[in-house]
């Protein structure tokens, strides 16, 4: 991150559960290749406490000059595990320690990096509802008052935050970012030939994990309460996780979900994926602010999504919200938004693209980001 010698240079260390193409992993990366003047002042390293890497991150954070670490949690047991963290933290001796998410990274984690004596410690909180076993739920009050510093990219989420007891003088919301630059360029024309759509089809796209608390059924569940005529002529899944196997049998036994709908894996080519569908689809039972649905914005793409969290603060003139877990509505929001002419669609997408530009260009977003570290280290040294 800095050509100056590495001991002038303060370091930060974050720690993650695996390097997958998720919207933790992937925000992170773009905020570490932002040209930042924030940015150029810190040394980075990534520690992982799984095998889990995407080789498209690990190279573009390589590039960068981050160092890589991996504490594999399944390795060894807890005891071993936990041993070797708190090591690994002393051996590179950062300045800060910022876990990211719920679960192992944000319990253990943070209670290493206070053991090994880390000047300050910081979490990234990005869910509404925390997935986490029953042990890191009942140390999570603990595990908050060894951290300096909480970051958010939400109001609803600091607003929980302070509910269950944290200073408000300790969270700084910091929204996500985007390369707009990435996404004004892309063409999905290639795509859309691959799918085997025309240029007049409508394509409706789901972008994210598969995982419950996304509930990408709910799509499912919407298309059959649409007649076949109303239905868009592709439904594309990109997107990998737990519930991918249960919804891709689901699809196998509909004749019209085989002919018509595809899961697409993850995928690297997120903005072409975005240039090549008519529209967005957010189906989360709990969210922070979601990368998803900014990324679609940037792309002047029109979204349908649930009103969780901070999601109405980004859907207003763009596109349509839906209550969770509303099959109905979905349905009713589907038609609504496919029997638009196009001409209307695109003034939808031209909105979402307009406040993207505003208040949430990648330079802005990581300026942000950086500064928020810079004043956690500044008030952990001052004694705050």
């Amino acid at each position: 991150m800095s050509e100056g010698p590495e001991r002038d240079v303060p370091h930060v260390m974050f720690v993650l559960s695996g390097l997958t193409m998720g919207g933790a992993e992937s925000q992170l990366t773009s905020l570490v290749e932002a040209e930042a003047p924030a940015a150029a002042r810190w040394r980075v390293t990534v520690l992982t406490l799984t095998r889990a890497r995407h080789p498209e991150l690990a190279q573009r954070l390589e590039r960068r000059g981050v160092r890589l670490v991996l504490v594999d949690r399944q390795a060894a047991s807890f005891p071993r595990f936990f041993a070797r963290l708190v090591r690994a933290m002393r051996a590179a001796r950062p300045d800060v320690v910022h876990t990211l998410l719920s679960g192992s990274s944000g319990t253990w984690g943070r209670f290493a990096a206070r053991l090994a004596g880390v000047p300050c410690v910081a979490h990234s909180d990005r869910s509404l509802e925390p997935v986490r076993t029953r042990l890191q739920a009942a140390l999570e009050p603990w595990a908050n008052r060894v951290t300096d510093a909480f970051f958010t990219n939400a109001d609803a989420i600091a607003q929980r935050l302070a509910a269950s007891g944290v200073p408000a003088r300790r969270i700084a919301v910091v929204p996500n970012g985007v390369d707009l630059g990435r996404f004004a360029a892309a063409d999905g024309a290639a795509l859309r030939r691959e799918w085997g759509v025309g240029a007049t089809g409508l394509v409706v796209g789901y972008l994210g994990m598969l995982r419950p608390e996304k509930r990408p059924q709910l799509l499912l569940d919407a298309l059959e309460r649409m007649p076949e005529a109303e239905r868009p002529a592709r439904v594309v899944y990109a997107g990998d996780g737990a519930l991918r196997a249960e919804l891709e049998e689901r699809v196998r036994r509909s004749p019209w979900a085989a002919e018509h709908v595809r899961f697409l894996g993850v995928r690297s080519d997120v903005p072409a994926f975005l240039a090549a569908i008519d529209v967005l689809v957010l189906t989360s039972d709990t969210e922070g602010l979601p990368n998803a649905v900014i990324e679609a914005m940037a792309a002047g793409r029109p979204v349908i999504a649930t009103r969780v969290s901070d999601v109405p603060r980004l859907v207003t003139d763009n596109g349509y919200l839906v209550e969770p877990r509303d099959a109905a509505g979905l349905a009713d929001a589907l038609t609504r938004m496919l029997r638009l002419a196009p001409a209307e669609r695109a003034c939808l997408g031209a909105a979402g693209r307009a406040r993207v530009e505003r208040a949430f260009d990648l330079p802005v977003a990581a300026e942000r980001f950086w500064q928020a570290h810079d004043q956690a280290l500044a008030g952990r040294r001052a004694g705050r």
